[in-house]
């Protein structure tokens, strides 16, 4: 009797539809996780308030090859699952807006196609408003501009929907600003303005339910505290180590610490090389050299005194 043919012979066993299905929901699952925990990450930095539909196009783009190499397959299931398009990439960005919808409380009247519509708008208004104002290369300029673009942003969007996709990355953008502002108010003192500036950091965490240390580069938490601090008169070293520490711990506070010490030391190094450098050319002049045989003398002494006060 002929033997059966083996499993190899026949070649691998097409999976069951429900097996299909349960594979495409793990891909899809896979992929809107990345979606969600890439674009949650940018909307608490202060540059998703400013360029949302630049920034998500971004995600969308360098998370959706998955979802684009199994379009074909994915299709069958879309409309149980919600989703629309036809292609990969669009099938990706209803992915995003279901996980923005959910998690953000969007309105359930607003489709996918109108958001995307208005973040484009946002993005425009962005360009005009502040890349192009002339005035917004200054600092003062550049938070009028940007409180500019946030009223027009208001307007485009709506007051409840710019607050629910904008409202973290905002206080992210503004908080420097906040600090500038309690330096310039008259007659606190800076313990007043320490609080000030606590308080501000306390409502943000608890409006948003988020922890700052872990969207803020520990050092940046560091740096407005102690501007504040120094606002009335240098800190000595330990005063400094210990704000460092207390935000972002031993280690790093070692490092920025040994940092300041190095860019201290060059910066005495470099004065002191520019102060005989000076005085050398102005010897030689005394003694009669033209410029030209004082340029031919320059790589000389440079290099003498680079070595001199170990400037490389």
């Amino acid at each position: 009797m002929e033997a059966a043919p083996s499993q190899a012979r026949m070649g691998p066993v097409p999976p069951l539809p429900e097996e299909r299905e349960i594979q495409a929901r793990l891909l899809m699952a896979q992929v809107r996780h990345s979606l969600e925990r890439v674009w949650r990450r940018a909307a608490a930095q202060g540059d998703f308030s400013l360029a949302p539909g630049h920034i998500l196009q971004s995600i969308l783009d360098r998370r959706c090859g998955l979802v684009e190499a199994h379009a074909s397959e994915l299709r069958a299931w879309m409309p149980q699952w919600g989703l629309e398009g036809t292609t990969g990439a669009e099938l990706c960005r209803s992915l995003l807006f279901s996980s923005l919808r959910e998690r953000l409380a969007l309105p359930d009247e607003l489709t996918s196609a109108r958001l995307w519509s208005l973040l484009e708008q946002v993005d425009a208004a962005y360009e005009q408003l502040v890349v192009g104002d002339a005035s917004s290369a200054s600092e003062s300029g550049y938070f009028a501009a940007v409180e500019h673009f946030r009223e027009a942003r208001r307007r485009i969007l709506g007051p409840e929907l710019d607050s629910r996709l904008f409202g973290l990355s905002d206080d992210m953008l503004l908080l420097p600003s906040k600090v500038d502002a309690l330096l310039l108010s008259p007659g606190a003192s800076v313990e007043q303005n320490v609080a000030a500036w606590q308080a501000e950091l306390r409502r943000i965490e608890s409006e948003h339910g988020v922890r700052l240390s872990e969207l803020l580069e520990p050092m940046e938490l560091a740096r407005q505290e102690l501007r504040l601090r120094e606002s009335a008169g240098p800190l000595d070293e330990e005063a400094r180590r210990a704000v460092m520490e207390r935000r972002a711990g031993p280690e790093v506070a070692a490092r920025q610490l040994e940092f300041r010490q190095e860019q201290q030391d060059r910066a005495e190094r470099l004065s002191a090389f520019n102060a005989e450098r000076d005085q050398l050319l102005a010897r030689l002049r005394g003694e009669g050299l033209t410029p030209e045989q004082l340029r031919e003398r320059l790589p000389e002494i440079d290099q003498r005194l680079f070595e001199k006060y170990h400037l490389r």
